[in-house]
């Protein structure tokens, strides 16, 4: 049959029986192969309830998956095999999950992933610029139905207020992750996160603070955050190649070389460290050359998300190989192999958009609930 592409160059999905192909090839349940292709494919909302070419979030399971968060790209019919309506999700006539209730995905000042886990997005995302693969550098998409975080938190008086606004008992969150953008500086970064830890203190935080961004490298700033009790990175990388026609300028100058080292200086210093990447940029081979290469900077793994695309921008720099389904699935399977010795493994609730479900391999991926880990152990095919 021949291949049909999507508006953004996705090559499209035609029959079920292509997972149950991918399966045998590579030994990933179903359900596993169907999600990267949701992920990557978007979704077709036939009763408009989001706009197309904005993202709808839900809460879903695919084919007795497990229950968690999707945030996909709303597409026109013709640009995608799935769907969502009256509270099932299709792959064409077939019904492949379900989902809650659909929700226009907006821009926040901060979100959770579950009760004890907050995104702090400190520097307005709405306003960022330059980095070609991300949508907030397309201004003209979005308008206000979506923009909702024209206020910044840079003062005390603003993360204080912001915490009680939102009626946060923070004393019990495990995780505030600060995603600052471009703060301007390090020195900018690192005031801002030692206010964030001062005001969360203050109201009994004892867990972990993270960093999200790229402009901290110094010896001096490392030690700084280090001091910080249970301080973490996601180091913000996003692709290896072409960074500099890809990227915001300030970004485009770290170097896969310059981004280890600051990594290596983090990691011995205590800090907890890992990358945040985007698949479908960079070719299979750069992919795995720079993912060996950073591989023992790191104490975690790497956070991996699969490139929504919502512009024809966008589109333009999707790496041709990435408009098969099979790349994503080349990728996740050349990861596991390069991080399958140090024992980290991804976490579902830390990526809306990821390569891994509930499985990594063989190995089933730790759930909160025995039950569901029983329902997917007896699915799981064995190399």
């Amino acid at each position: 049959m021949e291949e049909r592409k999507n508006s953004f160059g996705a090559v499209l999905t035609n029959d079920y029986s292509t997972y149950e192909e991918l399966e045998k090839k590579y030994g990933i349940i179903p359900s596993e192969i169907i999600q990267i292709d949701l992920n990557r494919s978007g979704i077709y909302l036939p009763n408009g309830e989001v706009r197309e070419n904005y993202r709808v979030r839900y809460k879903g399971e695919i084919s007795g998956s497990r229950n968690s968060w999707f945030a996909l790209p709303v597409r026109s019919k013709n640009d995608t095999p799935f769907s969502a309506t009256a509270e099932k999700i299709n792959f064409k006539d077939i019904q492949i999950g379900s989902y809650d209730e659909l929700r226009l995905d907006t821009c926040e000042s901060s979100y959770q992933r579950g009760p004890n886990l907050l995104n702090l997005n400190s520097r307005s995302r709405s306003n960022c610029g330059g980095c070609r693969a991300c949508v907030h550098n397309y201004h003209g998409l979005y308008d206000q139905t979506v923009i909702k975080d024209r206020k910044q938190l840079i003062t005390t008086t603003d993360i204080d207020d912001f915490f009680t606004s939102k009626k946060l008992d923070v004393s019990k969150l495990t995780q505030i992750a600060v995603v600052t953008g471009l703060f301007g500086s390090e020195e900018n970064v690192i005031s801002h996160m030692k206010l964030v830890n001062e005001v969360a203190k203050q109201r009994g935080f004892q867990g972990e603070l993270m960093y999200f961004g790229c402009e901290v490298n110094s010896e001096r700033a490392l030690d700084e955050l280090a001091k910080l009790d249970n301080s973490a990175i996601i180091y913000a990388l996003d692709n290896f190649t072409k960074r500099d026609l890809l990227l915001n300028k300030t970004k485009a100058l770290i170097t896969l070389e310059k981004a280890k080292r600051t990594l290596e200086k983090a990691k011995r210093r205590g800090i907890e460290t890992t990358i945040s990447y985007i698949s479908g940029i960079d070719s299979l081979k750069d992919m795995s050359n720079g993912f060996t290469e950073l591989k023992d900077a790191l104490t975690r793994f790497p956070v991996v998300n699969i490139y929504q695309i919502q512009t024809p921008q966008q589109a333009s720099i999707m790496n041709e190989e990435a408009a098969n389904l099979e790349y994503y699935i080349k990728t996740r399977i050349e990861l596991e192999k390069i991080f399958a010795e140090t024992g980290f493994r991804p976490k579902r609730w830390e990526n809306y958009r990821p390569l891994w479900y509930d499985t990594f391999g063989s190995e089933i991926l730790p759930s909160n609930s025995y039950g569901e880990c029983e329902k997917i152990k007896r699915r799981v095919r064995k190399p």
